[in-house]
């Protein structure tokens, strides 16, 4: 199964995440990039305003070579919401594959309704997998175990609908 994965990260953490389950699955990964959001506490605060007013800014992202079986999409939860440059991305993506999961870092404890709700709307449907990791657990290398049960969830999901 030819799996990619795209993500957005400001701060790193769901860089991390993405690393790891790209490693997992000998997958490509290709990262969502927007000038938009600085470091520093003016960067945070402008994200926060953007996530919350559901903004779509600017946004670059390399693609790889054909169409994947199965999308891994990350993004971190700013003000309980996905991050603006991965609601552009959704919103500009033509045709999911069959197989969707999606992988949420946040600062607080999972689960993110308005980020899950939010996603399911651009996807135009829900994903087959969830993974909802507190950054913190991301950062101590805690996540394993959980992403685990994600790669497995859209593996069975993947054997119900061939």
């Amino acid at each position: 199964m030819r799996t990619r994965i795209v993500f957005y990260s400001r701060s790193g953490t769901t860089r991390l995440m993405a690393e790891a389950l790209a490693a997992r699955l000998v997958a490509e990964s290709s990262e969502i990039t927007c000038a938009q959001y600085r470091p520093g506490l003016f960067g945070y605060i402008a994200a926060g305003r953007s996530a919350m007013r559901r903004e779509r800014p600017e946004i670059s992202v390399t693609e790889g070579d054909g169409k994947p079986d199965c999308l891994l999409i990350g993004s971190p939860i700013w003000v309980g919401r996905i991050a603006p440059p991965v609601r552009s991305y959704l919103a500009g993506l033509q045709s999911a594959p069959a197989r969707v999961g999606v992988f949420l870092t946040s600062g607080g404890p999972p689960p993110h309704p308005k980020a899950q709700a939010e996603v399911a709307e651009l996807l135009g449907r829900a994903p087959d997998s969830w993974l909802m990791l507190r950054g913190q657990d991301v950062l101590a290398g805690r996540h394993m175990d959980d992403s685990e049960d994600f790669l497995r969830d859209l593996t069975l999901h993947a054997g119900s609908t061939s």
